[in-house]
């Protein structure tokens, strides 16, 4: 009976500790199931592709008759708040009695399409710059464009005008998937680079 405790003890400290990563996880697999329904297009998810200013991590890329988007997945909960030249947005909670920061996402788009814009420079017009919210956020009014839910991508995709015919998406599916080659190596590095990092080097 003790060693039951003990061991759902630390299997419930390890999801509180982990609770970030599992959130995000499952958000980023619920996103790229539905995005792959809606679209019938060929979707990447935990990309890896490097780049000017080292390697980058793309949580989705979605290969579609409308384009390539190149998402950013967030599960923030809470009112979102920023505009398209802040650094920093902010999240809100309880009524404005939590707030906190992060990283304006489209600036991380922005690296991760630039970084795939240097691989693959004949597909620089087909990049969309996309960022997606768990329906648990709430955005507010002066969010840019291309900033979305994850119940808004059916309109936010069906408004786009069609790119490319079907063997184009397949021939741009194909190139994207040469990334995968060189996952290990790229995952390695990335992880690195996110350690160094916290330790402030």
């Amino acid at each position: 009976m003790i060693t039951f405790i003990v061991i759902l003890g630390i299997i419930v400290f390890c999801m509180w500790l982990f609770q970030n990563q599992i959130v995000g996880h499952i958000g980023e697999k619920h996103s790229t199931k539905r995005i792959q329904v809606i679209t019938k297009g060929i979707v990447f998810r935990d990309v890896y592709v490097e780049g000017s200013y080292g390697v980058q991590q793309i949580d989705i890329i979605a290969v579609t008759e409308k384009g390539v988007l190149v998402i950013e997945k967030k599960t923030r909960i809470g009112l979102i708040v920023g505009n398209a030249y802040d650094k920093q947005w902010q999240v809100i909670l309880n009524r404005g009695k939590k707030r906190f920061t992060m990283t304006n996402p489209h600036h991380q788009n922005y690296g991760h399409i630039q970084a795939l814009c240097e691989k693959f420079p004949t597909l620089k017009d087909k990049f969309i710059d996309l960022v997606i919210f768990g329906n648990n956020a709430k955005l507010a009014d002066r969010i840019p464009e291309g900033t979305i839910c994850d119940r808004d991508f059916r309109r936010f995709y069906k408004n786009l005008p069609t790119r490319m015919n079907a063997q184009e998406v397949e021939n741009t599916a194909q190139t994207i998937a040469t990334l995968n080659k060189d996952r290990a190596r790229l995952k390695a590095m990335h992880k690195q680079k996110i350690q160094q990092k916290r330790k402030g080097q």
